[in-house]
């Protein structure tokens, strides 16, 4: 199976071509009263900066309407690394390495308003909770289309666009690399998800919640089970970190067919016969993470958009996120 991997890693090395390193805009845009920088951690199959589509877009559009300094969160040193590290790559090494870099950023050290997109909205989670304490500190979390309780079946392949992709972005999409690494996650996930090589090499893996081996999934999980405090010994750490939240916003898209089940968007569950809503979890009922003292404080809130996996335009980004939640006259105090 190594040489297996071995090969397999060489040929997408070669489809993964080389780009030139991307360089994040530097606005220095000094915050005092005005509204909070951002940081944004980007899906399965997408970049940090490109910007004429997906997440470079709305970097950019953030930056010219509020002014403020955002950091898109890249895990790989070019655009083609960055799309090859969201398959591939061990998501507690990534995290670490990106609470030390807001730590290094000048422009964050006030404070920064957080937004996931897909799979970056649990990994940017696992920075809220395992980093919040150090510094610096994230005021709101907006999570869109994000697997906070896991998936049960790899995400599909059968969109040939980024999973943050933008429906008012029409510019031609280099879909070869894509395809072709997601197609290679899902035949390393076909393997079995809980195989030491599958396990902690592959990001979705990471995220994999088999409810039918459950004992498995406890044993084995080296980033979600740790991350939901599922684990016996609980850690109190990650829930005054999530408690420092002003605001915890959740979006479930209603026609999503990447996300199974699409309600681990809003923390529910398949338990192998029914969906198990949050609040009838113990992870809730005994508050393993403070969602329901954010719940009970009105600091946690179910959100829904019409459509498919991270299918939006710029018009509901800028009214649904930048108005609402980003701008300071909406934001909650940290």
């Amino acid at each position: 199976m190594l040489q297996s991997l071995s090969i397999l890693l060489t040929l997408l090395g070669a489809t993964l071509s080389a780009r030139p390193n991307v360089e994040l805009v530097d606005l220095r845009a000094p915050v005092g009263d005005l509204d909070l920088p951002v940081v944004m951690w980007h899906g399965m199959g997408d970049s940090c900066c490109e910007p004429l589509r997906s997440v470079g877009a709305l970097k950019k559009m953030i930056e010219d309407k509020l002014g403020v300094y955002v950091l898109s969160i890249a895990t790989g040193t070019s655009e083609a690394k960055d799309v090859w590290s969201s398959y591939f790559g061990d998501v507690n090494a990534q995290a670490a390495a990106v609470c030390e870099q807001l730590r290094s950023t000048p422009e964050l050290q006030g404070g920064y308003n957080a937004i996931g997109f897909s799979q970056g909205g649990q990994f940017m989670r696992a920075v809220i909770q395992r980093c919040q304490h150090i510094g610096p500190k994230a005021n709101i979390l907006i999570t869109l289309g994000s697997q906070h309780q896991g998936v049960m079946n790899a995400p599909g392949c059968e969109s040939t666009a980024p999973s943050s992709g933008i429906t008012s972005v029409a510019a031609e999409q280099d879909v070869g690399s894509f395809s072709t690494a997601c197609q290679a996650m899902q035949a390393f996930l076909a393997r079995g998800a809980y195989l030491p090589l599958v396990q902690n090499h592959v990001v979705q893996a990471q995220y994999f919640k088999d409810p039918f081996h459950m004992d498995e999934y406890l044993k084995k999980s080296i980033f979600l089970a740790d991350l939901n405090n599922e684990h016996q010994t609980k850690s109190l750490q990650y829930k005054e970190n999530l408690l420092t939240l002003g605001k915890f916003v959740m979006y479930r898209f209603t026609a999503d067919k990447m996300v199974v089940p699409r309600d681990s968007s809003w923390f529910s569950w398949f338990n192998g016969t029914q969906l198990v809503p949050l609040a009838e979890q113990p992870l809730y009922k005994e508050d393993w993470l403070g969602l329901k003292e954010l719940d009970d404080s009105g600091r946690l809130v179910f959100a829904e958009l019409e459509g498919e996996h991270m299918q939006f335009s710029f018009e509901w980004f800028q009214a649904e996120i930048i108005d609402k939640y980003l701008r300071s006259s909406s934001s909650a105090s940290i």
